[in-house]
């Protein structure tokens, strides 16, 4: 893939690397001493000695390039396990982990979602969204979950990250070998090639990306593999071997748009961009769509089955009724964008316009300025990647800058900013494109033609015995900070399923604080209705004991110990704390609810109710244990931003609720007798008004209690 405007493309990999100074560089924290220091070191060295750098090429073309692939593979996977073994302890990191995992279980089972057992209440945790047929759902796309449900169905999900970092090799070598044949430089490609395996194996965000079954990975693979395959499409001639390598082409691209619909959305203009720039018909066109309607077609019934509807994700159903306003979630700008509950910080550094294009650039550059160096240890290395566009005018080279500029700038829409530990795994899919562009600037660099000193062996091996050494000693710095605090965040942690295994108890119910090891632990078809992973938020979730009147408590430790909870049967009754069933299955319409802590209510938390307005309405689903007649009655609390509420039991009315008071006041309902079945009831509220003197339309609504009715 030859340019035949070499000035346009230098013109633009000059543009190119301005727009990444400007986004990724200018500010002081990327500009480390120690960095420049190595750097001004090796390289007088480098140059100096000429004999040992012009070696250096030769040295690392040695091996047969299936060899070194496969030995790079087998250093990524030995990594990724000592990471995911050693630091975190063979558990997810992230609540998001643990609930890919759970969308992989479903799916390991024939099905999206997850069965609860009684009462469904007791199993709300976030990211998890009841669907129309009462089943658990994960929030997020099921591309992902699919590639972890072969891992679960021989009982290992977490080999499923050092399998990942392994394919993450292959792929990038296959992207590197393909830029190099379009480019017409196979010597200095593979060069290349070999050289951005070598920078990526110290990258601590790679480590750690694969090591706790996050996406961000996995669609890396596929994005590399996808644009080594369109760049093969444009030089292949063989009719069989160009429909192939078309519907391989979209079948990465569909399922990167079924495990993160953004970098789909890129990718898929990548690919169709250069599919168009080099004519390739709308025959590749059709195969490459065929490719790729099989993973499409299982996100549009994921989305179905979860929500009800084929066009509404389910990542936006579940910010719908978890968080304020309804639309925090969407990509774009506006003062309806920023999740108040899920992300009160980084809400609060919009001001009061909301997020705009200011915030926007914001955003990329705290992204895009983590990810040099979490991939180099040496932000300024990156822009190394700019310089096969400006010096050897490189089309190919520019379809990979393209495509990692387009990443970063289209992640300016989603206004959250660097996540915990990783700071940059939102652009994380680009990394085998930014270490490709720098090991090819190293291999491309200016050089003499004649032999001798600065001749192509001596400059390539200075320019690749810099980076690798800057690159080596730099990651260094993130592997002893992060790893650390990881280290230190898994510390206090358990692995649920481990510690009753550990403790020889098949038995019971196991409480935890920790809602990313419940949603990890939750295996309803192993464990039926025999082991139960709950949350312990204070509540005392009593209909759950109720409901298994003869399970031992524990409750989890950490370092998978456990302690046990000596308690009593609980009375005959009904105490349903209202917060529990946040965010899984409250259905709010024109309001939002959310957990709240509120000193004297019954475990401390009542579900808030706020934004409201006449007519505004929460349905609130619950089950019960045990069937019978009771007098019930609502407790909630009164304050000055409280608004009254008409109260509705399975349809019907319960005593009102006035909401006002000037100070904080609770409020304990009159009691109503009602016949209770076992299982599923609804409880309403509506908002009516509210006193002249409250100033909101607040309710905060602590528990449905009821006593055994006198016959």
């Amino acid at each position: 893939m030859k340019s035949t405007t070499p000035g346009l493309v230098r013109a633009s990999g000059g543009a190119a690397a301005l727009v990444w100074l400007a986004i990724a560089l200018l500010h002081r924290d990327a500009w480390p001493a120690a960095g420049f220091v190595v750097l001004g070191v090796t390289l007088g060295v480098a140059l100096a000695l000429r004999p040992v750098s012009a070696v250096v090429p030769r040295v690392l073309l040695a091996l047969p390039h299936a060899a070194f692939v496969a030995a790079s593979a087998l250093v990524a996977a030995g990594v990724s396990w000592w990471v995911m073994h050693g630091i975190l302890r063979a558990e997810p990191l992230s609540i998001d982990a643990a609930v890919y995992l759970q969308q992989a279980r479903a799916l390991a089972h024939g099905h999206f979602g997850m069965p609860a057992p009684l009462p469904a209440q007791a199993f709300a945790d976030r990211f998890l969204l009841e669907g129309p047929d009462g089943r658990l759902y994960g929030i997020f796309p099921p591309g992902w979950p699919l590639a972890i449900a072969p891992f679960v169905w021989i009982g290992q999900p977490m080999l499923v990250g050092p399998a990942v970092a392994a394919l993450l090799v292959v792929a990038q070598a296959s992207l590197g070998r393909a830029m190099g044949l379009a480019a017409g430089d196979e010597d200095a490609g593979e060069l290349a090639t070999r050289v951005s395996l070598l920078l990526s194996l110290p990258s601590f965000a790679r480590a750690f990306e694969t090591a706790d079954l996050l996406s961000h990975a996995f669609v890396g693979v596929l994005v590399a593999f996808a644009l080594a395959g369109t760049i093969r499409l444009s030089l292949e001639s063989g009719t069989r071997s160009r429909t192939r390598t078309a519907v391989l082409v979209g079948a990465c691209v569909g399922w990167t748009v079924a495990a993160r619909l953004l970098d789909g959305l890129v990718l898929a203009a990548a690919v169709a961009g250069v599919l168009a720039w080099r004519r390739a018909g709308r025959r590749a066109l059709a195969q490459a769509a065929l490719g790729g309607a099989p993973f499409l077609l299982l996100l549009l019934l994921e989305q179905h089955t979860a929500t009800g509807a084929w066009a509404s994700p389910t990542q936006t159903l579940y910010f719908q009724r978890s968080d304020w306003p309804p639309t925090c979630h969407r990509l774009g700008f506006g003062p309806d964008v920023g999740c108040t509950v899920e992300h009160p910080g980084p809400v609060a550094r919009l001001g009061g316009d909301g997020y705009d294009v200011h915030d926007g650039l914001r955003v990329v550059r705290e992204r895009a300025g983590s990810l040099g160096e979490e991939l180099l240890g040496f932000a300024p290395m990156a822009l190394l990647a700019f310089a096969p566009l400006v010096v050897a005018a490189s089309a190919t080279d520019a379809v990979a800058v393209a495509f990692v500029l387009a990443l970063t700038l289209a992640y300016g829409l989603f206004y959250y900013g660097n996540a915990l530990f990783i700071g940059a795994r939102h652009l994380f899919p680009a990394a085998p494109l930014l270490w490709l562009l720098v090991a090819r600037g190293a291999a491309r660099v200016p050089h003499r033609a004649r032999s001798g000193w600065l001749d192509a062996r001596h400059a390539r091996g200075a320019a690749v015995l810099v980076v690798l050494a800057v690159v080596g000693f730099a990651s260094r710095a993130p592997w002893r900070q992060r790893s650390a605090e990881a280290a230190d965040f898994q510390s206090s942690r358990s692995d649920l399923r481990r510690s009753l295994f550990v403790h020889g108890i098949d038995r019971g119910i196991l409480k935890s604080k920790d809602f990313a090891s419940v949603a990890a632990a939750f295996d309803p078809w192993a464990d039926g209705e025999q082991r139960l992973f709950v949350l312990e938020d204070g509540s005392g979730l009593v209909e759950l004991r109720r409901a298994h009147p003869d399970f031992p408590v524990f409750l989890s430790l950490p370092e998978d110990q456990l302690g046990r909870l000596y308690l009593t049967r609980p009375p005959p009754g009904v105490l349903v704390e209202l917060e529990r069933s946040w965010p899984t299955f409250v259905r709010p319409s024109g309001l939002a609810s959310r957990l709240a802590t509120q000193e004297g209510a019954s475990g401390g938390t009542v579900l808030l109710v706020s934004h409201a307005a006449p007519g505004a309405s929460l349905v609130v689903p619950f089950e019960v244990a045990v069937p019978g007649d009771y007098e019930l009655h609502v407790d909630a609390y009164a304050g000055p931003e409280g608004g009254d509420y008409a109260l509705e039991l399975d349809g019907a009315p319960l005593p009102d609720l006035a909401g006002y008071a000037p100070v904080v006041t609770p409020l304990h309902g009159e009691p109503t007798h009602r016949t209770l079945d076992a299982g599923r009831h609804v409880l309403v509220a509506r908002c009516t008004g509210r006193h002249p003197a409250s100033q909101g339309y607040d309710a905060r609504l602590d528990a449905l209690v009821g006593a055994p009715a006198e016959n």
